[in-house]
């Protein structure tokens, strides 16, 4: 207490200079209206500038909350389109029946997505996993396919109750159907454990057209991944051992180096499919 008394005696003519000071200034800003004009828009434009400041601030911490809000858009939007797209290939010609079976396309489904955040994901081993922040509890089941908003990502292999590991397209074990966009030739998109900018769809028949530039999709034959999804983009070929098929290198669509958000697949039918496969394998 001594030496807070004696710091304010030992500078008492500073804090005698700023008093003063003060009251100048009040003084001039009170009896000049000009000289208020200029301190309230300085003071407003410190003001705006310290609110801008923290709205960027505030702005920047909130975009996780909007990155999410916007995965959920995202995955209703694409479950809308593959619904759409189903029913469009079932419509006829007839007004009537095309009017009833679009009322019904909210109502039935065979699809549902759910978006996850990657929190870990490795791309430079053998066998690449990825790690999500959603398990049991949102939904999620084993066999599940997993899209980003650039393309196939891989499959849903472990869960716990918050968690979930991804097999990734970046894994020899990742065997997908996918085809050419304009064909309905399928082939199997691997992995040659290289580079994870690219992929390799083996098995593609010599005799069906293509040129480097086409698009590889998802083919729709697995019970992973609805036909359509995004893969990758033809950048070259080579001849395999049996000269009826080439192997294509695939540039794939999916940046897995920055990949921060999925959205996993959800087949209502597959558990149809699963028992179906059973019983088939069951009687032999």
């Amino acid at each position: 207490m001594r030496n807070l008394i004696a710091f304010f005696i030992k500078n008492s003519y500073w804090f005698l200079f700023i008093f003063l000071e003060i009251i100048s200034f009040y003084l001039i800003f009170e009896n000049s209206s000009y000289q208020r004009s200029i301190f309230l828009k300085s003071s407003n434009e410190l003001v705006g500038r310290v609110y801008s400041l923290s709205g960027t601030v505030t702005s920047f911490f909130g975009l996780r909350k909007e990155n999410e809000d916007l995965l959920i858009r995202n995955s209703e939007l694409t479950r809308q389109l593959h619904n759409m797209e189903e029913y469009i290939a079932t419509l006829s010609a007839d007004t009537a029946t095309t009017q009833a079976l679009l009322k019904e396309v909210h109502s039935a489904t065979n699809y549902g997505y759910t978006n996850a955040r990657v929190i870990h994901n490795s791309v430079t081993r053998v066998d690449n996993y990825i790690y999500i922040d959603k398990g049991e509890r949102d939904g999620i089941k084993p066999e599940m396919g997993v899209v980003s908003g650039n393309g196939i990502v891989g499959i849903v292999r472990s869960v716990s109750a918050n968690y979930s590991i991804i097999q990734s397209v970046l894994n020899p074990k990742t065997k997908l159907n996918c085809k050419l966009k304009d064909s309905n030739i399928p082939a199997t998109l691997v992995w040659n454990t290289k580079d994870y900018r690219y992929g390799s769809l083996v098995d593609f028949p010599r005799y069906e057209k293509f040129e480097n530039g086409d698009t590889i999709i998802t083919s729709g034959i697995s019970e992973f991944f609805p036909e359509g999804f995004m893969v990758g983009i033809v950048e070259d070929y080579v001849s395999q051992r049996d000269d009826n098929f080439y192997t294509l290198n695939v540039r794939l669509s999916t940046d897995f180096g920055s990949l921060k958000n999925v959205l996993i697949i959800n087949n209502y039918r597959s558990d149809e499919i699963r028992e179906l496969k059973k019983e088939v394998i069951d009687g032999k």
